[in-house]
């Protein structure tokens, strides 16, 4: 055998080992041309197409979902490049007033809620019981659907067909309280409201006064301010403003919302109009204390969070008013607590839109307060 034998067999096993090779991507290339084939006609089956259409839309919503619940925890405004000041000064005020600690009360020491029936749900038991724990000595009102429209028929029965034609229980409650109020005075709180301390201070310096809600809320929403917000509202009997919220509800009747028709933006409206026609001081029988939003209202609505984040990130095409707001929330916070002079605490729990569903029943208002009344029962 000659040397040139195995240098004749290397080249033909090389040549052999480069054929298969080809083959073998040649073969591979074939697959792989298939399996593609194969995914490209099983994706567009009208099924498939389908189903990604809809994982690729739960994604995208499943992300919006999580930024929408980081930024409703915690606001982020940090994050958000806006300009601060060294000598800016946040919305709101300062410190608080002085109150009287002795003298008679203009209003009297009268606490009005109301719900459906007597069987209140389990959630507002803690925040009613503040409210009792905090005004010993106080007469308590719970108004139900059946004694408020017993009232109205009493008292006002040329309301009747207004209240009864209402489509909502919240816009009934609405116009209930200002009945309530005009007609026994006292002082009115939603059921998610919680007492911090005593309001004999107020009703002995004001004969009617209302909150405003933060004052974030109606500047990032219609960039105005002072939006007086009726989930609280002292005041005395046969007080001209509740009288004029009565009378102006069947004009309001026909509003889309419920805050047009009944709620926060009709008070507003009303009263606008009736301080542009009259000048009383907020001390005087007939005059109002529109109170800040620090007192009864010190912390802002988690559901509007993340359209406040939106807003702020807007910043060039927000007002003055606006950019004053995004600046208090980012030196403030969104998420704030009630401060040492803060007389109540709402917890948003915005009943009319509540779609949870509580395993705990609910629980008798007799037992929440035992000497509670009702106005089919007795009489104010």
């Amino acid at each position: 055998m000659t040397s040139e034998a195995p240098v004749q067999r290397s080249r033909c096993y090389k040549s052999w080992i480069e054929r298969k090779s080809a083959e073998s991507l040649q073969v591979t290339r074939s697959e792989g041309m298939g399996q593609l084939k194969k995914f490209i006609m099983t994706v567009s089956k009208p099924d498939t197409l389908k189903t990604l259409c809809h994982a690729s839309i739960s994604l995208i919503f499943l992300h919006f979902l999580i930024k929408f619940e980081q930024i409703r925890q915690n606001g982020a405004f940090h994050y958000i490049d806006i300009p601060i000041e060294p000598d800016f000064v946040p919305l709101g005020i300062q410190e608080p007033q002085l109150f009287p600690s002795a003298g008679e009360s203009r209003i009297p020491h009268i606490i009005h809620q109301t719900w459906r029936s007597e069987e209140i749900p389990n959630k507002f038991s803690k925040w009613i019981q503040t409210w009792v724990k905090n005004h010993p000595g106080w007469t308590y009102y719970l108004w139900t659907d059946e004694s408020a429209r017993q009232l109205i028929k009493d008292r006002h029965p040329y309301l009747l067909k207004v209240f009864d034609g209402y489509s909502e229980g919240i816009r009934r409650a609405d116009a209930l309280r200002y009945v309530v109020l005009y007609e026994f005075g006292g002082v009115y709180a939603d059921m998610d409201l919680e007492s911090l301390k005593s309001l004999t201070p107020f009703t002995k310096k004001y004969a009617c006064f209302l909150p405003q809600e933060p004052y974030e809320h109606p500047i990032l929403d219609g960039n105005f301010e002072h939006l007086v917000i009726n989930a609280l509202m002292g005041c005395r009997p046969k007080h001209p403003f509740m009288k004029r919220l009565i009378d102006r509800l069947p004009a309001f009747q026909h509003m889309w919302s419920v805050l047009d028709s009944t709620g926060p933006h009709f008070v507003t409206s009303v009263y606008g109009d009736f301080k542009g026609d009259y000048s009383y001081p907020e001390m005087h029988e007939n005059g109002i204390y529109l109170a800040p939003s620090e007192y009864f209202f010190p912390t802002i609505d988690p559901a509007k969070f993340f359209h406040f984040h939106y807003q702020c990130r807007r910043w060039i095409q927000l007002s003055s008013i606006q950019k004053r707001a995004c600046k208090t929330l980012k030196v403030l916070g969104v998420k704030r607590k009630p401060l040492s002079f803060s007389y109540t605490d709402h917890h948003w729990e915005h009943t009319y839109i509540d779609l949870r569903i509580t395993l705990r029943g609910p629980i008798s208002i007799h037992k929440l307060v035992p000497r509670v009344n009702i106005y089919s029962y007795t009489s104010v």
